[in-house]
């Protein structure tokens, strides 16, 4: 069995850091951890098989190093957790190894995650259900704890969300025919991840009503903007159909400009 011996140990200028030298020659560096788990000083000699596990001790610290780093940043789902360690290209016994650790200390938890994240965005955000689903599929939290977590969601507190998103819309829209608002409003909704039921009673909830006197307004309005584009005036008609405003309304705000 060849033996080499510790000659050498040197601290870095990292506190807790060092530089193991053996036979003379540098070998590996290790924390302070593994300094005093291996008995590391000079004289100490070492087989190939504790120089192997010290260099992979010393593997899985760095990685659980850069783990720790990584979540004091945001909380991560195992997924990113792993997703990360294999783009710093650890291996998977290493992986395998910091996931479990960072587990076993509750540093790591999908069910937890969800829990945090849905929080955050019912009170950070307008997104409805189902574009939190989608996020939290992004991020590899689990079906079964997505779909468990959703349910549990407060349906007046997606209702209050929800109104409160359809009245800052309602304010973008007004200069809109009713008719095309109130479909514009519909659509914002339900881009936004809720569920018809919730979508029908957050505008129920607004008690929008038509204002003729806006709605001619901004009837004649448009027309200005865009009658010397229609030689036509049936093309012109048909096209301010298209934007929601009714025939009768059209051909009254027409006649009123001659």
């Amino acid at each position: 069995m060849i033996l080499a011996k510790v000659t050498k140990i040197q601290a870095q200028k990292r506190k807790g850091r060092y530089n193991v030298y053996l036979d003379g020659e540098y070998a590996f560096p290790v924390g302070e951890t593994t300094l005093v788990d291996f008995r590391l000083m000079n004289g100490v000699e070492l087989d190939d098989k504790q120089i192997k596990e010290i260099k992979s001790r010393e593997n899985i610290n760095k990685a659980y190093g850069d783990a720790v780093n990584y979540l004091s940043y945001e909380l991560r789902t195992k997924k990113e957790m792993r997703d990360y360690l294999y783009k710093k290209e650890y291996g998977s016994p290493v992986v395998y190894s910091v996931i479990e650790r960072l587990e076993k200390l509750h540093y790591l938890d999908d069910e937890s995650y969800a829990q945090s994240f849905i929080n955050t965005q019912l009170n950070t955000t307008a997104n409805g259900p189902k574009i939190i689903q989608q996020k939290m599929i992004q991020k590899g939290v689990p079906a079964t704890i997505i779909e468990d977590k959703l349910a549990a969601i407060d349906q007046d507190k997606l209702l209050e969300n929800a109104t409160v998103f359809a009245g800052k819309q309602v304010r973008k829209q007004r200069r809109k025919s009713f008719q095309q608002m109130m479909t514009k409003l519909k659509q914002s909704l339900y881009q936004k991840g809720y569920s018809g039921e919730i979508v029908n009673q957050a505008i129920a909830d607004l008690e929008l009503e038509r204002d003729e006197d806006s709605e001619k307004e901004n009837l004649q309005l448009l027309i200005k903007k865009v009658e010397h584009r229609y030689d036509n005036p049936a093309k012109l008609i048909n096209y301010l159909m298209t934007k929601g405003y009714r025939y009768d309304a059209i051909k009254q705000a027409l006649s009123d400009e001659d």
